[in-house]
């Protein structure tokens, strides 16, 4: 298994993913630290450097996941893991959710994985309290992860607070993907890009990408 964690860099506002139309509005966590320059370099040729060096390792990062079976994506830091096997956990095709020491899930991406065609549900942990119903508004915990990106474009974890929203609200993945989920909860939601943003995205999101989260329930308000 490699050991090189890469920081999947989140470097702008973003609207809540979820929501179709909404005025609701969170912020994602950057994850990148600052370059600091080397003191030998004189002060022109280091402002340049920082540039140089990202577009290498971004070249570095893609040919990195490229040639890796599996990418492990942390809800919490952003950070992604080339792997040569998937963990053990809920499997949809060749994702995978599990959960960590924490509590909080990782995603794991085959490489390979085509797009869905279409609404895949699996709960990791089944709740024991009350059922979500069409309509209901919840308060969740989640994070999402796109299938041709690899890349966490959102996360609750990350801001460190939950999200509350009603389910009339959100894209038509989770409309159809929330019902009869129980409070306490974990649940792997596989989207298509037609249940999800189609063609006009949200910026973090290519087109008619599938969209992967997982969402803890907390409470049903």
């Amino acid at each position: 298994m490699k050991k090189t964690l890469i920081a999947l860099a989140a470097t702008s506002a973003l609207v809540l993913t979820l929501a179709a139309c909404g005025s609701q509005t969170d912020e994602r966590v950057a994850t990148t630290d600052a370059a600091v320059p080397d003191a030998s370099i004189p002060a022109a040729a280091s402002s340049a450097a920082p540039d140089a060096a990202a577009s290498e390792m971004a070249s570095a990062i893609a040919s990195e996941i490229a040639a890796t079976p599996f990418v492990t994506v942390d809800c919490v830091s952003g950070q992604a893991m080339p792997n040569d096997t998937a963990p053990n956990g809920t499997t949809i095709g060749g994702i995978t959710a599990s959960l960590q020491p924490t509590g909080a899930p990782a995603i794991t991406v085959s490489t390979t994985e085509q797009p869905a065609t279409e609404l895949g549900i699996a709960d990791v942990e089944e709740g024991s309290g009350a059922e979500v119903k069409a309509g209901d508004t919840l308060t969740v915990d989640y994070c999402g992860v796109g299938l041709g990106s690899k890349t966490l474009f959102d996360s609750s974890w990350s801001r460190g607070t939950p999200a509350t929203f009603g389910l009339d609200q959100v894209i038509p993945g989770w409309q159809q993907g929330m019902p009869g989920m129980k409070v306490g909860g974990t649940r792997l939601l596989v989207i298509p890009g037609a249940l999800a943003y189609g063609q006009s995205p949200p910026e973090g999101i290519l087109p008619d990408e599938t969209l992967i989260f997982v969402v803890q329930l907390q409470s049903i308000n």
